[in-house]
C-alpha cells in the first residue's frame, strides 16, 4: 500500500476512533434468503461469476520457480497450473487427450506430467511430448492433442485463470483501478507456506460474509480476537465490483506520537480485500492471506482455500514455529467460532422464518457486495 494511502487510511480511522462511528452505508439492505438456498440462483452464479470472469487462483509464490506445478479442482473444473522453464504462468484442464484420466495430481516440481493411465506424456508447456506405440495415432498428431489450455495471467503477484476454455482473462479491465493498490504491496515478493481446505454446509456467500464487518467481532470472537481490534470500527472503499476494508488494531496508537510521514500502518491494521467474486486477499501485520472461496455440490455447500505466504522463506524451525501458530489461530477462528455460526444460518434459511435478512447501515460492505452479485447474475 502507497504510504500517501496508508497515512489517508490512518486519518480516518483515527476519526473513527475519537468519534466512536464506522464507514457507513445510506439505508439497509434487505438480502433475499433465497439467493442463498436457490439451486436457480446456484446455477446462474456459476455460469456467470465462476466460468466467465478472472478468478484469483494465488500469488506467484505458489510456483515459485520453473518446473513447479499445482493442481486447482476448487472452481468446478479441473485445473493444472504450471511454471514452464521459460518462467511463464500457465494453466490447462488437468486431461490427458487420449482417455482423459488426469495427469497430475497435489502440487510440485518436474519437466514433465505422465498420464497414469497409458503413459503419454507432457510438458510444463503443455505439449504432448511422447506416448507409446505412437505409430497407432499417426493421425492425431501430437501437435492437436497437447493438454487443453485455459486463459491465465499472472500479474503484480498474483495468478489468474478464466476457468473457460474459450475465454478470456483481461485482468486490466477486470481489476480497474485496484490494479495499481495490490501493486503497491509487491506480492511477487511472497512464499507460499501452507494451504488447506474447508469444505462447510453453508452457501459461498455466506462465509466470504463472516469477512465483511467488524460488528460481530466482541461477541462471536470475544475469546479471541476482540482484544486485538477496535469492534464495529472499518473503513470501506471500492473499485468496480471489487472492495477493500481496513480495521484498526488498537496498537495503532503507537502512531499518534510520530509525525504522519513517518507512520507505517500496516503493522497497525489488517486490510481485506475481495476480489469479486470469490477472492479474499487479506493483509495481516506482515503477511498475506488469500482465501479462495467456491461454491459446492449445492447451494447448501461451499469449498474454501486458504493460503499463508510469508515475506522470506520458512527455513528455521522457529519460523515455522511462528508461521504455523499464526496460520493454526486463523484456522480456529473461522473453524470453531465463524463457521459453525454460517452453518446454523444455512439451516436457519430452510426453516421459514423470514423472507429476507437485514444488513445494517453500519455494515457498507455486504450491501455493496450483495447489490454487485445480484447485477452480475441478473
Amino acid at each position: 500500500m502507497l504510504h500517501s494511502e496508508q497515512v489517508a487510511l490512518a486519518e480516518r480511522l483515527f476519526e473513527y476512533i475519537a468519534e466512536q462511528r464506522t464507514a457507513t452505508s445510506d439505508e439497509i439492505y434487505l438480502q433475499p434468503v433465497d439467493e442463498y438456498v436457490s439451486a436457480d440462483v446456484a446455477a446462474r452464479e456459476q455460469r456467470h461469476l465462476f466460468r466467465e470472469r478472472p478468478l484469483c487462483v494465488g500469488l506467484s509464490g505458489l510456483l515459485p520457480a520453473p518446473g513447479t506445478y499445482a493442481v486447482h479442482d476448487l472452481s468446478g473444473l479441473p485445473l493444472l497450473l504450471t511454471r514452464a522453464e521459460d518462467g511463464a504462468f500457465r494453466a490447462f484442464l488437468n486431461v490427458c487427450r487420449h482417455r482423459g484420466a488426469r495427469v497430475a495430481e497435489n502440487c510440485g516440481r518436474g519437466r514433465q506430467f505422465v498420464c497414469p493411465y497409458h503413459a503419454w506424456t507432457f510438458g510444463l508447456d503443455g505439449r504432448l511430448l511422447a506416448r507409446p506405440q505412437d505409430q497407432a495415432f499417426g493421425q492425431a498428431p501430437r501437435s492437436t492433442h497437447g493438454l487443453t489450455a485455459v486463459p491465465a495471467v499472472e500479474r503484480d503477484g498474483l495468478l489468474w485463470v478464466t476457468p473457460q476454455v474459450d475465454g478470456a482473462c483481461d485482468i486490466e479491465r477486470h481489476l480497474g483501478g485496484l490494479s495499481g493498490e495490490l501493486a503497491a504491496y509487491d506480492l511477487a515478493g511472497f512464499h507460499h507456506y501452507r494451504t488447506c481446505t474447508l469444505r462447510r454446509r453453508m452457501n459461498w456467500k455466506l462465509l466470504v460474509d463472516t469477512f465483511l464487518e467488524s460488528y460481530h467481532f466482541c461477541v462471536l470472537h470475544k475469546n479471541s480476537i476482540c482484544n486485538i481490534f477496535y469492534d464495529n470500527l472499518t473503513t470501506f472503499d471500492h473499485w468496480g465490483p471489487h472492495f477493500r476494508l481496513v480495521s484498526a488494531r488498537r496498537t495503532i496508537e503507537q502512531l499518534r506520537s510520530a509525525p504522519a510521514n513517518d507512520w507505517n500502518l500496516l503493522p497497525h491494521m489488517v486490510a481485506i480485500y475481495v476480489l469479486f467474486p470469490n477472492s479474499v486477499l487479506v493483509w495481516q501485520l506482515d503477511h498475506i492471506e488469500l482465501w479462495q472461496v467456491f461454491p459446492g455440490p449445492s447451494a447448501d455447500e461451499s469449498l474454501v482455500q486458504l493460503s499463508l505466504y510469508t515475506p522470506e522463506p520458512a527455513t528455521s524451525e522457529s519460523a515455522q514455529r511462528h508461521w504455523d501458530k499464526n496460520f493454526d489461530l486463523v484456522v480456529h477462528v473461522v473453524e470453531d467460532e465463524d463457521f459453525p455460526v454460517g452453518e446454523g444460518i444455512q439451516n436457519g434459511f430452510h426453516a421459514g422464518a423470514q423472507s429476507h435478512i437485514t444488513f445494517g447501515t453500519n455494515e457498507p460492505a455486504l450491501s455493496f457486495y450483495h447489490r454487485a452479485i445480484t447485477a452480475a447474475i441478473a
